[in-house]
């Protein structure tokens, strides 16, 4: 019993550090394409304009959502920008042009749903609060698969899900790393938003590259 205990803490361990570890490098990496990154950083702000004037005018939660539309571009730009850093490639600026209409589409029209379904009475608020959850969890890894893969649309968005069953652990470090780029940026005025969606972006693509391996490394074993 003690020796299966041992080995469990043992494996736990391991992964803390290779963890904290990938990490580092996608941090490292980040800085090294501080420039180029704060460029793109600018370009996801801008795109956030729609999104902050339709909250401010108290526009209902549907209507927020789909102004959600040229953010979730300006992502699935960025998140090309970050996979090539997390390949340790050089990060070209191109990468603004890298764009999935489709993935940013099912994104924003899931988003409206989730925010109509909040309004709406009855139990729809709790459908449209497990609708939200879910797209928080998902969001991340579609982009990053896509990005990593280079993958388009629904295929993003079923690989997303699939990288959300396979690591759990990774995946709620992922919505944990978003939710602290999140209040930073609250924090901030919005001045982080030239730093926390790339970094993060650059996070996630250093995992589920990490995490693609490993599946790829499995099926050739098998």
């Amino acid at each position: 019993m003690t020796t299966t205990m041992d080995a469990a803490s043992a494996v736990a361990l391991e992964g803390r550090l290779s963890l904290l570890a990938l990490l580092r490098r996608a941090a490292v990496g980040f800085w090294h394409e501080i420039v180029r990154a704060l460029l793109v950083g600018l370009v996801t702000l801008v795109c956030t304009a729609p999104v902050v004037l339709a909250t401010a005018a108290g526009a209902p939660f549907w209507l927020v959502g789909l102004t959600g539309l040229p953010l979730a571009l300006a992502l699935t730009a960025a998140a090309s920008f970050a996979a090539a850093i997390a390949r340790d490639e050089r990060a070209s600026l191109r990468a603004l042009g890298r764009i999935d209409p489709l993935l940013a589409v099912i994104g924003t029209v899931l988003a409206a749903v989730s925010g109509a379904a909040l309004g709406a009475p009855g139990s729809f608020p709790l459908l449209g609060a497990a609708l939200a959850a879910v797209l928080l969890l998902v969001s991340p890894l579609a982009l990053g698969y896509g990005a990593v893969r280079q993958r388009r649309g629904v295929a993003a968005l079923r690989g997303g899900l699939i990288l959300a069953a396979y690591r759990p652990s990774w995946t709620l470090s992922l919505l944990a790393i978003a939710c602290l780029g999140g209040f930073a940026v609250a924090a901030s005025a919005g001045v982080l938003m030239l730093v926390v969606p790339v970094l993060s972006l650059t996070i996630g693509a250093t995992l589920i590259g990490t995490e693609l391996a490993d599946i790829d490394a499995a099926q050739e074993q098998a």
